[in-house]
Order: C-alpha cells, then sequence, then structure tokens
C-alpha cells in the first residue's frame, strides 16, 4: 500500500509540477531566511561553557568618581587592579582569576612579526574557566606576583611554534624573552564572556597565556576597554583610576556564592560603595544573567528575527491557500474513489503522500537557501565569523523544517477535503 502511495504521489507530484514548485520555492526562501536569522541569534546568546555556567559569577564594583557615575551608572567595565587584588587575597577561600585581553608581537629571527591574542591573568585562570592544559603546568601566584617571563600556549598556536615540543621553548614577545611552561587546549566560547563582551563579544580565541602582573610590568597593550578618571592620560593600569580587569570566580555551591556575596559586600562598604539592591555599584553576577545585562543581540538584530519569521508565517499561509486550492480542483476526483469504497483515512494518507513529494523539494530548498544566506552573511564582514558558522547540523535542521512546513501547509486542506460526507455530498450531486 505505501509504495503503491508513493508512486501516486510522484505521478500527481508530475501532473501539478507548477503547483509544487511554486509551494517549494515560497517555503524554501521563507525556512531558509527564517533559520539565517534564527540561527545568528541562537549562537549569539547561546551559553558559552554548558554544565559550567551555573558556577560561573561576575563581581562588579563600580569605583569611578560619583559624577562619572551618574552620567553612565552602567559601563559593564572591569575592576581596577587594586581592587582585584585585594578581592583575590580576601577570597582566597574560592576560586578566582583577574584577567584581560592583550595583543603581543612575536619576534621570529628572519621572517615577519606575527599579532597573537593574548589573555593577561592571574594563575588560576584555567581552574577557574575549565581550560585543560595538555602539555606542562600553569605559572604559579609566586610567578605571577614575580613577573616572571613565562607563557601558555594554545594547542593551535604550540602547533605552529614548536611541533616537537614546546616546554622550555623561548618566545621573542614585545621585544623581550618568555619561556614556555605550558600548553593549553584550544578553548573557543561564544561569546568570549571573559573578556570585555561590552566592545569585543565574539571574537578569535586566545593563543597565548601570560602572567596579569608581567604585562602590567612590561606595558603590554591591552585590547579590551580601560576606564580612566582622574589623571588624564598618564594614569597607569596598575593605578587605582583605571579599571579594565574582568574578575571570574568559581562558586560550585549556594554557600559559595552567600558566603563570597558576604566577602564583597564587606569590601564593598569599606569602599564607601552602595550595596543596596536598588544599586548598581555593586553586584555578584551569574554567568548567564551578566550576559543577559549586557545585551549582546542587538535589538535590531531581535526585529529582524522578527520580521523573518513574519516573512515565514506569510509564506505558510501563502502555501497553504494555494495547496488548498489545488486539493480543491480536485474533490470530484476524489468523490469517485471515496464512491469506489476508498475510506476517508485512505483518501487523507494519499493526500499527505502527495504533500510529501512537495516537502522533499521544499526541504532542499530550504537547506539551501540558509546554507547561501549564513554564506553571504559570513562574507559580508559585517558580524564576526563567531556567530556566522555553518555547521551540517544547521543545514539538517533547516531542511527538517522545510519538509515539516510542507506537511504543515497541507495538513489542513487535505483534513477540509476528507471531511465525514463532503466528498460523498459532491459525487451525489455531480451523478445526479
Amino acid at each position: 500500500m505505501i509504495f503503491y502511495y508513493v508512486s501516486l504521489s510522484l505521478k500527481r507530484f508530475r501532473q501539478r509540477l507548477r503547483t509544487h514548485i511554486a509551494v517549494a520555492l515560497m517555503l524554501g526562501a521563507g525556512v531558509g531566511t527564517a533559520m539565517v536569522m534564527l540561527s545568528i541569534v541562537l549562537q549569539a546568546s547561546s551559553d558559552p561553557v554548558p554544565g559550567r555556567s551555573g558556577s560561573l559569577f561576575r563581581p562588579h564594583l563600580d569605583v569611578r568618581p560619583g559624577a562619572q557615575h551618574a552620567a553612565a551608572p552602567d559601563p559593564g567595565q572591569g575592576l581596577t587592579w587594586p581592587d582585584a587584588k585585594a578581592l583575590l587575597d580576601q577570597g582566597y577561600a574560592w576560586n578566582q582569576a583577574a584577567m584581560a585581553g592583550g595583543a603581543v608581537t612575536l619576534l621570529k629571527p628572519g621572517q615577519s612579526s606575527a599579532r597573537l591574542r593574548a589573555r593577561y591573568a592571574t594563575s588560576g585562570v584555567f581552574g577557574v574557566l575549565g581550560i585543560t592544559l595538555v602539555q606542562g603546568r600553569s605559572w604559579t601566584a609566586e610567578e605571577g606576583q614575580a613577573g616572571s617571563r613565562i607563557a601558555v600556549l594554545s594547542r593551535a598556536l604550540a602547533a605552529v611554534e614548536c611541533p616537537a615540543g614546546c616546554i622550555g621553548h623561548p618566545l621573542e614577545l614585545s621585544g623581550r624573552t618568555y619561556t614556555v611552561v605550558g600548553v593549553a587546549e584550544d578553548w573557543h566560547p561564544v561569546p568570549m564572556f571573559q573578556g570585555d563582551v561590552t566592545r569585543r563579544p565574539f571574537v578569535e580565541p586566545d593563543q597565548i597565556y601570560l602572567p596579569v602582573e608581567t604585562a602590567i610590568a612590561d606595558g603590554l597593550t591591552v585590547v579590551d576597554g580601560v576606564a580612566v578618571w582622574g589623571g588624564g592620560e598618564g594614569v597607569e593600569l596598575a593605578g587605582p583610576q583605571a579599571s579594565w580587569l574582568q574578575l571570574w570566580a568559581w562558586l560550585p555551591t549556594v554557600d559559595d556564592v552567600s558566603g563570597y556575596r558576604a566577602m564583597l559586600n564587606a569590601y564593598a562598604q569599606a569602599r564607601d560603595l552602595q550595596v543596596d539592591p536598588d544599586s548598581d555599584q555593586v553586584g555578584l553576577w551569574p554567568l548567564m544573567a551578566w550576559l543577559d545585562r549586557q545585551g549582546l543581540v542587538p535589538e535590531r538584530t531581535r526585529t529582524q528575527l522578527h520580521l523573518a519569521l513574519l516573512l515565514l508565517v506569510v509564506c505558510i499561509v501563502n502555501a497553504a491557500a494555494l495547496l488548498g486550492f489545488s486539493l480543491g480542483a480536485r474533490r470530484r476526483e476524489l468523490a469517485i474513489r471515496r464512491a469506489l469504497g476508498a475510506r476517508r483515512g485512505d483518501v487523507f494518507a494519499q493526500l499527505m503522500w502527495e504533500s510529501a513529494s512537495s516537502g522533499l523539494a521544499s526541504a532542499a530548498l530550504a537547506a539551501i537557501a540558509y546554507a547561501v544566506g549564513m554564506r553571504l552573511v559570513a562574507t559580508g564582514e559585517v558580524l564576526p565569523s563567531a556567530i556566522t558558522t555553518l555547521d551540517p547540523a544547521s543545514v539538517l535542521m533547516a531542511a527538517g523544517v522545510g519538509f515539516a512546513t510542507a506537511l504543515l501547509c497541507a495538513f489542513i486542506p487535505a483534513l477540509e477535503v476528507c471531511r465525514s460526507g463532503s466528498l460523498s455530498r459532491l459525487f451525489a450531486k455531480g451523478a445526479a
């Protein structure tokens, strides 16, 4: 019976080729466009560290002067180095790490220099963020405080710079010699929450990790946002008038969260900051709440997603109307089948198998439209490559949605045609 329905559906598909092509084009374009925007929004607002984000917290202290705080109450900016050090010292019972994004120049004799994406951090960065070390070790707190020139490379950079072995390998970074002590697994969360998400949320992964104390001592370049007040251009990053560091704490239990919050509030009160709920000067934010607070998905992008979904709805309605008109023209043919003994279920199954043929065409066009749309967005250099990734699973999802919408469009018209008594009355009227 199924083979009969399949052969019949293919025959009907060829007989009404223009109708099915029109339906497939409408649904393919609508589904492809909607899936492009949906994919971008989902990637931009996704959980960067699934399974770990619930225990990562961002302490926030706005220590700027009152006038600047009143003018811009929520800059999303980091901590000063003295405040970060104080919280690290007072919160020694918890795993914490202060960090900032930077850039260093790799110099190699006889070759052109290369710019590396760096992460300046305190010694606990790998344990807090959950980055695995595949070779060697990280630097110790004592080495960081001493400003030791040591580095940990990403696996990708290590494969290029020292494929035979990296431990002990010297690197000329921004005019100074650093020694490699470890290699870390490649790690690229989307968005890059551990950096300045107000300026650089979707960037390429870090290539090298350096002690933040060494970066301060050597005057290495910081690419994350730096807020300076009270001293003009002469303010040093190590001073109390420049906020540029992101501090993250690993707090796996409720008691850890409450204890850390109490410590943070006590420190803020000692700094004469407002810790009441109505103030935004002090806060302890879970990772996902912090990202939501920063508004990583622009309102314009959300509006474009709504417009794409509206386009999909319009395409579905038009496709359903076209299929309904096409099926309505076949009522006499279907009435004859009913009069010859076919059950309503048989007629409905036949119509749905026919719609599956156009569903396959819709699925193919939806997948093509999605893939082409993502490629166009990626090559347009308007959005970062981190949120315009095209993977096979997304293409299959677009095809599945295209097939499902085709069946949905045919379901109601087919159900209406097969409604009890309608075909019998039509056949009786024609016989009379």
